[in-house]
């Protein structure tokens, strides 16, 4: 007895299609070849399932398993001199995330100089500029805090998934 690949349904030896839900049944010989390509057999089931390496919108598994500390430590704040420095510079997987983890750095680099360096504020306007500058820096400050989560998850799905805003800005080619 075989299973059908959709439902899972018990089906025929000498089935075509399943009688449940009409998937086509692969034959003996289409499992054999389907074991390089992410299909395997177990006693008498035939099992699909998804390798990384051939999804659409992820970077090849032995990229992802190589660069995957480095391209965390891209969105730790200053540790993103770590993979620009000593990271591999032919992966596509760490430029992306080097990319937007120095994107982020100077972005928070820039919101701690605009808080700390307020010499613009002056006389009577001093309450109502340093609370709405302050409001906007907290929010900003916010933001950068969501695109580094999303980017630490990102980096360890292995997506090509770009942080909205700043996932079009090229600093490394």
């Amino acid at each position: 007895m075989a299973y059908c690949v959709r439902c899972g349904e018990k089906v025929e030896d000498t089935a075509v299609t399943c009688p449940v839900c009409g998937a086509v049944i692969p034959k003996a010989e289409a499992q054999d070849q389907h074991s390089e390509s992410g299909a395997y057999t177990y006693g008498d089931t035939y099992h699909t399932y998804y390798n990384s390496q051939m999804r659409e919108g992820y970077f090849p598994e032995s990229e992802i398993r190589s660069n995957k500390v480095m391209a965390v430590l891209c969105y730790l704040g200053v540790l993103v001199f770590v993979p620009i420095l000593a990271g591999d510079r032919q992966s596509e997987y760490l430029k992306l995330h080097k990319n937007q983890g120095l994107v982020l750095f100077i972005a928070e680099t820039f919101l701690n100089i605009v808080e700390r360096y307020r010499g613009w504020r002056a006389g009577i306007f001093e309450w109502f500029t340093g609370g709405v500058l302050d409001a906007g820096v907290d929010i900003a400050r916010f933001v950068v805090l969501i695109l580094f989560i999303m980017g630490i998850v990102y980096a360890c799905r292995g997506t090509k998934s770009e942080l909205p805003g700043i996932g079009k800005i090229r600093i490394f080619k």
